[in-house]
């Protein structure tokens, strides 16, 4: 590689703004998409919300996104769950009152769920949801996965070669990117929490590094740790 600066590719969107906060003249970040989404018209999903439910779930800002333009049409349950900070952040835009498990991931969040004996739950979701929180959750609650936007894998050939590192926000991101590359062990992988890194290590790519906190910002605290 020419460059000094380590480069750095992200498998998903990022805007100039972002990517170039993100390089703060340190890094040589480069953006290349390997999963796009499309937002469902509420039509096609209002139907399946239980009209009186004990609890909403988001594991996704896209989820948020999606629930926005219909929030006055649904019925606030008296718990909201949010996986991360910057979806709960979302959400409490929206005036609605979050609560976050103590880790960013399902198993945590059914832990804390538990506690409350909660019957009917609501999961605002994309087509490739990870963890099965119905199994989490026991038969004494019943699960509604509610689909509000999908998520289309766009694979494409690149030179891996080319990025001493290579970031991971999701795991179909994973999926869509093994179909048609492969990583060698001289390239650092950073995923954005433990469900990716899982799948990335079921790829084959076992030199991941993971933050504590499933946040873009540790994330790049990571990046930024292991290289400058």
């Amino acid at each position: 590689m020419n460059n000094k600066k380590p480069s750095i590719l992200f498998t998903t969107q990022l805007t100039e703004q972002k990517r170039c906060m993100l390089e703060d003249g340190k890094l040589l970040i480069e953006s290349i998409p390997f999963i796009t989404f499309e937002y469902l018209m509420p039509a096609m999903w209002l139907s399946q919300v239980p009209k009186h439910a004990d609890a909403w779930i988001f594991t996704s800002k896209k989820a948020v996104r999606a629930i926005k333009p219909m929030i006055k049409d649904l019925i606030i349950p008296n718990h909201i769950f949010a996986v991360g900070a910057k979806t709960a952040e979302k959400l409490e835009e929206l005036g609605l009152e979050v609560t976050i498990p103590d880790e960013y991931n399902a198993v945590t969040l059914a832990g804390k769920m538990k506690q409350l004996e909660l019957k009917e739950v609501v999961h605002f979701c994309g087509n490739l949801k990870g963890a099965d929180l119905s199994k989490l959750l026991g038969d004494s609650t019943n699960l509604n996965s509610v689909e509000v936007y999908r998520t289309k894998h766009t694979a494409h050939k690149i030179n891996t070669g080319e990025f001493n590192g290579i970031v991971f926000m999701s795991p179909s991101a994973v999926e869509s990117f093994s179909e048609q590359n492969s990583i060698s062990e001289k390239t650092q992988v950073f995923c954005i929490g433990p469900t990716t890194e899982q799948t990335a290590n079921e790829a084959g790519m076992k030199n991941c590094i993971t933050p504590e906190y499933s946040t873009l910002d540790s994330l790049m605290e990571s990046i930024q740790t292991f290289y400058l």
